[in-house]
């Protein structure tokens, strides 16, 4: 078999390369976005406050408060998982975040109600001193205003006498 030979380009220098074509035009560059990270901030914001709003509007209307905190969670999540832009994405992150902290603050709001109604009630000790301990027997006070009256009519009497 023969051997097939190929031809090589011979370039001038070692590590030249070949000639750039200057007559092709390049192509338009694309509109730099104006997505900076102020701006998604503030979409995040603008999220969790629309999420508080529909929230306390679904609330006044009656809806259960687990039920709203789970559903606009579920949104946000869907939106920012899926939304097409980055706008989107960050008003979904920002609802997911407010409906997520309030649906959490209420189950420990409710795990707290749980762990103080399972306690039993705590009863006095014996050895405890009773709360009323600093006060006076019963009865005392009016033996204490006779004898007072006792010794008044005594010495008016003495007064007069004299």
């Amino acid at each position: 078999m023969a051997k097939k030979k190929t031809k090589h380009k011979k370039q001038p220098y070692r590590n030249a390369a070949p000639p750039r074509a200057t007559t092709t035009p390049r192509a338009p560059r694309a509109p730099k976005d104006d997505d900076t990270s102020l701006r998604r901030l503030g979409y995040t914001a603008a999220g969790a406050a629309g999420t508080a709003l529909v929230g306390s509007f679904l609330s006044r209307e009656g809806w259960a408060p687990k039920t709203i905190a789970t559903a606009l969670a579920a949104v946000g999540a869907g939106l920012a998982w899926k939304g097409d832009e980055s706008t989107i994405r960050s008003v979904g992150a920002g609802a997911m975040s407010a409906a997520g902290s309030q649906l959490a603050l209420m189950l420990i709001d409710d795990h707290e109600h749980k762990v103080a109604a399972a306690a039993p009630p705590q009863t006095a000790d014996a050895t405890k001193k009773p709360a009323n301990a600093g006060e006076l027997p019963p009865g005392s006070l009016e033996s204490a205003f006779e004898r007072a009256k006792t010794r008044l009519a005594i010495s008016a009497g003495d007064s007069m006498a004299a």
